[in-house]
């Protein structure tokens, strides 16, 4: 943003002072660069008409600005700035003075010939600015240069930072600066407005507070770009002048206090560092109060003062909270220190452009809409990793919740979630079979070898049971040394075939304790589905008689068929 660093760069850098007259300006050269070099000045001491300025002039009274860019910082006296132009073609010349700057409440502007005013003209809020034909956000006088010397004098008043960017440029040149405005600015308009009606939807949709704080950071952002660029009063508010002089200190504490309101919850400091979350959401309430009182008052100095501490406050705050959440390992805060770096860059850029200590150009003096907007981006991208990250977290616990720690087998619940919904398909209802497996005397081997090796045995039966299943079908650990099986399209003599061979691969596990081999066997009761057997939990409670009978009947072997109570049923 072009005009937040004003406040402290005019309070360290004073204005040189000197009585030599500023060379006039040729209209045969281009001029693409601002021309305060080819300015002078006059700080009014009294309130003056152009005509005692003039005079003022002409006893020298006038010093060089010195600067591309003259500067005067917040609440500053109206000034006076003259220019001498000649047109040394052969005909009269059209050009037009354009200070790119919108937010001067008033700029008055005064040809002469000899000691004549020949034209003048009233533009700013003070003047009804939106009356403007040309209806572009800044400050444009068109007029004829008559062949010689014009002298024009410039006045501008605002106690707002009083930055005044002048150049002199011919139609054509006007015409590539208004197109390349048009373009840049529908770019980050649309941009932001896109990244803030997506990130609402994500509100709406997930409920969750970081989008809303996001969503209302970019729509303060967006207010306070259209009440310094001008484009508010051109398209949201065109006949409220005095809104338009109040709007910019009031959108930058809403912008700040946005911004602080969603740092805190992104970067969850509530948890991380309470006393700090307390302190910030406190300087939400006292900013916004503290400028209620100066709208009260209408003072606007004071209301700019309050503004200008709280953006330079959260500038700064912005990346100390990125380096603190960092510090105790929020992954999320790298974005969000990289955002709030790349804004203060471009914030400096900006100033060292406007101070001449780096070439001014387009770039350089919006590099801060640049920085900022790369700051929005950098946020957006931090709160969609987040949300990944926070789903893959929610999927892992999930999975964790489903799964039995141990054998990393679906648990219980897991099989139901994943049987369920098969059986309830016609064509698997009448094909389905179910293994329900125990390890014998497991209980003596617990007791005997120490729960260590049970554990060891119980893994590595799941692994083998596992490793000879097709893909479709369901295994899980159903409770102590219990599996259960899930084997869909899957008649009773396959069933058996597989039960058979489990029970022979489980007895060839190579088990050893103290160099003592150890023999392991299991007991499997086997049901398919069929006409009288076709509900899901009677399936499983068939398999577990069948199960019991298996191991009372002398274990490590395998028992199937109907049960005699669905027998007499039957028939």
């Amino acid at each position: 943003m072009k005009w937040i660093f004003t406040l402290a760069i005019s309070l360290i850098l004073g204005l040189n002072v000197c009585i030599v007259q500023a060379d006039a300006l040729h209209l045969s050269e281009n001029h693409p660069e601002p021309i305060g070099y080819s300015l002078s000045q006059y700080v009014e001491k009294d309130r003056l008409n152009a005509s005692q300025a003039f005079e003022l002039l002409k006893k020298g009274k006038f010093s060089p600005v010195n600067q591309s860019i003259s500067n005067y910082g917040i609440n500053a006296k109206p000034v006076w700035l003259h220019l001498t132009i000649n047109n040394d073609a052969s005909e009269p010349l059209n050009r037009v003075l354009h200070i790119d700057n919108y937010w001067l409440d008033e700029v008055s502007a005064f040809w002469f010939d000899n000691d004549t005013i020949v034209h003048f003209e009233h533009q700013g809020d003070l003047s009804l600015y939106y009356q403007q034909s040309a209806m572009q956000p800044s400050f444009n006088f068109n007029y004829s240069y008559p062949i010689g010397k014009t002298d024009v004098l410039i006045r501008v008043q605002t106690p707002d930072p009083m930055a005044i960017p002048v150049y002199l440029f011919n139609q054509k040149e006007m015409l590539q600066k208004s197109a390349f405005n048009n373009y840049s600015y529908g770019f980050l308009y649309g941009a932001i407005t896109a990244l803030l009606i997506y990130n609402f939807i994500l509100f709406i949709g997930l409920r969750l507070k970081s989008y809303l704080f996001y969503s209302l950071y970019l729509g303060n952002f967006l207010m306070l770009h259209f009440a310094y660029s001008g484009h508010g009063s051109l398209w949201l508010w065109p006949n409220s002048p005095l809104w338009q002089q109040w709007s910019i200190p009031l959108l930058m504490v809403t912008f700040c206090t946005s911004g602080i309101l969603f740092a805190c919850h992104f970067l969850r400091l509530k948890f991380q560092l309470p006393t700090l979350n307390r302190i910030l959401k406190s300087l939400c309430i006292i900013f916004p109060v503290l400028m209620l009182m100066a709208v009260m008052l209408q003072d606007r100095v004071l209301g700019l003062i309050f503004a200008f501490d709280l953006m330079l406050l959260f500038s700064g705050l912005m990346i100390v909270l990125g380096v603190l959440s960092l510090n105790f390992g929020n992954i999320s805060a790298r974005f969000f220190l990289i955002a709030s770096i790349s804004s203060m860059l471009g914030i400096a850029v900006t100033c060292l452009a406007v101070w001449n200590y780096i070439p001014f150009n387009h770039f350089t003096y919006r590099a801060a809409e640049v920085g900022f907007f790369i700051d929005v981006l950098l946020l957006a991208l931090a709160l969609t990793e987040r949300f990944r990250r926070v789903e893959n977290e929610k999927t892992i616990a999930e999975k964790m919740a489903n799964m039995d720690p141990l054998t990393r087998l679906n648990n219980r619940r897991a099989f139901y979630q994943l049987v369920e919904p098969m059986f309830a398909e016609e064509k698997i209802q009448k094909s389905a079979s179910i293994l329900m497996i125990d390890i014998d005397l497991f209980k003596g081997i617990n007791d005997t070898y120490g729960h260590n090796f049970g554990d060891a045995v119980l893994v590595k039966v799941a692994t083998l049971i596992r490793d000879t299943l097709r893909k479709d079908d369901v295994l899980a650990r159903w409770g102590g040394e219990e599996f259960i099986i899930f084997l869909p399209h899957t008649q009773e003599q396959e069933a058996n075939t597989l039960a058979a061979r489990l029970c022979e691969n489980i007895a060839k596990l190579p088990f050893t304790q103290s160099q003592r081999k150890i023999n392991v066997t299991a007991s499997i009761g086997i049901v398919t589905s069929c006409s009288a057997i076709n509900q899901l939990p009677m399936l499983i409670e068939v398999a577990d008689k069948h199960l019991y009978q298996a191991k009372r009947s002398g274990r490590n072997q395998i028992c199937g068929g109907l049960s005699p109570d669905v027998n007499r049923a039957v028939s």
